[in-house]
């Protein structure tokens, strides 16, 4: 046996006479699980911003906050702090902003864009939008973000009367109407016929809302282009998209109203990832 063979077994040896004692794992242990997602790195490459959702089994759901570490690996911290979960961390192009998702109390209910200033201080709610806020991408200029928002529920209860007095009396829960091939999405619920999730351009200046299409399929994953000028997303045009799932690549205008032209073909076997632009667009 050569020396360097006799050397690697000991080393190896060492490490696991040093490893500590094993026990099997248990129930309790899943609190401690840490799931880490979504990195993103900041415009000027000296941070990075991240997901970490770890596991609340008292309440049975599960809890997310944005953590930053510096490039170099120092200065790791959790920067939000709130009893609701925090997630999709994005920044600003122009590197003055961190966005994230939350449906933390605010002056709108509801998932929505919050904004933390890297100058300092708290973040602040931007968006009111109504429906389900899926994901946000910020333009390249800094000045509009492409929103994925889910049609509200018609049925859904009102509000609950926060502002105290008599609570409202609890209905009766309405009937569970199935009338689609795939009824049901983890994390979403019974899924209903004629709502679906469409991407709408949001003026930050402005407050402004609108909707980029006129069409009437669910839309995802929406990638500006370099210049700003036009966005790239997934959409499934298929007569009935719950038994043909595949999505197709479109490309349309950045601009509100505008008509989408498309690029892959159903035989491509799309999914709904994020797309990517080529830097020259």
């Amino acid at each position: 046996m050569s020396a360097i063979r006799i050397s690697l077994t000991l080393i190896s040896a060492i490490a696991l006479l040093a490893q500590p004692a094993r026990r099997p794992f248990k129930l309790d242990d899943l609190a401690r699980l840490q799931e880490v997602k979504d990195p993103q790195c900041s415009p000027e490459g000296q941070a990075v911003a991240y997901e970490v959702s770890t596991i609340d089994v008292k309440e049975d759901k599960s809890n997310s906050h944005i953590w930053m570490v510096g490039f170099d690996g120092s200065n790791e911290r959790q920067i939000t702090s709130s009893e609701d979960s925090e997630s999709s961390p994005r920044w600003s192009p122009n590197g003055k902003y961190l966005s994230f998702t939350s449906s933390r109390p605010g002056k709108a209910k509801g998932n929505q864009v919050w904004l933390l200033d890297r100058n300092g201080g708290e973040a602040v709610q931007l968006t009111a939008v109504k429906g389900r806020l899926q994901s946000h991408e910020w333009s390249p200029d800094s000045t509009r973000l492409a929103l994925v928002v889910a049609d509200p529920d018609p049925d859904a209860d009102p509000p609950g009367n926060e502002g105290g007095g008599t609570p409202a009396k609890p209905k009766t829960p309405k009937p569970i109407v199935i009338d689609r091939y795939k009824y049901k999405q983890d994390e979403q619920g019974y899924l209903l016929s004629g709502r679906h999730s469409y991407v709408y351009l949001f003026d930050i200046a402005a407050k402004k809302l609108d909707r980029l299409t006129a069409g009437q399929w669910d839309e995802s994953s929406p990638s500006w282009s370099p210049d700003g000028s036009r966005i790239a997303f997934m959409s499934n045009h298929a007569a009935d998209p719950d038994r043909d799932p595949s999505s197709q690549l479109f490309v349309v205008e950045a601009k509100a109203g505008a008509t989408e032209k498309q690029l892959a073909q159903r035989t491509s076997r799309g999914g709904r990832a994020r797309v990517e632009w080529s830097p020259d667009g």
